[in-house]
């Protein structure tokens, strides 16, 4: 969606993944100057601290540097993207050829930014572009079920909806585990079962929020199947 002067005249919730303080104070100078007072910046040094703020607040607008340290880049924008899927997730660092954009963008971000010589324009028209991405994303997942199932009520949808982003939050916190921990760590097989325990619950949980069929209504009018007289 554009940023309207109506839009922006209401704190706009961001948050901002990077681990250097040149970059963090260079995008925060960047966000100032085009949203100004009305901007509620969270920042995060690490993906962990990242997801950790997540889990707690929901935000439009993901900045996520490809330099991150705690996890590899793409792992780190998937993981993002999981976690946070109405969001729109903006792929950053100083310097990007064209296989890390494309790479970037086939891992779930919507847009992928150089942030070596950014014009204000074109940093506004690529918050616009993975906004205008994010929300027809999130249009077309929650468009209204084909005729002939029953949709959930819309505080059950909100709730398996907040409840979906935890249980990929806590299977990306296993998957940073497991990156951490050797092959023989006595740990990592309870690392293993958190990862498995949180698949099978985000698939309850998907499963809950796909539409079901209606079940048919039963006729109330008797039928009379007695053999008719010749």
């Amino acid at each position: 969606m554009a940023l309207s002067s109506s839009e922006m005249s209401q704190p706009t919730p961001i948050l901002l993944i990077e681990p250097e303080r040149g970059p963090a104070l260079k995008l925060q100078d960047l966000l100032l100057n085009l949203f100004h007072e009305s901007l509620d910046l969270g920042v995060a040094h690490s993906l962990r601290e990242g997801m950790t703020y997540l889990s707690s607040h929901r935000v439009p607008l993901i900045f996520i540097s490809l330099a991150v340290s705690d996890y590899k880049w793409l792992d780190a924008v998937r993981a993002l993207r999981l976690t946070a899927p109405d969001s729109g997730l903006i792929a950053y660092g100083a310097i990007l050829d064209e296989t890390v954009r494309l790479n970037a963008i086939r891992a779930g971000a919507h847009e992928v930014l150089s942030i070596a010589d950014t014009a204000p324009a074109v940093f506004q028209l690529t918050i616009e572009c993975a906004m205008i991405r994010a929300n027809l994303a999130r249009i077309g997942a929650r468009s209204s079920p084909p005729e002939g199932t029953t949709a959930l009520p819309p505080r059950i949808q909100e709730l398996t909806h907040a409840l979906n982003n935890a249980m990929t939050s806590i299977n990306g916190f296993a998957d940073i585990l497991l990156a951490r921990l050797s092959a023989n760590d006595p740990a990592r097989a309870c690392a293993e079962r958190i990862k498995l325990s949180g698949k099978r619950a985000a698939d309850l949980v998907q499963e809950l929020q796909t539409p079901h069929e209606s079940t048919p209504l039963l006729q109330t009018g008797a039928t009379d199947i007695a053999p008719q007289a010749a």
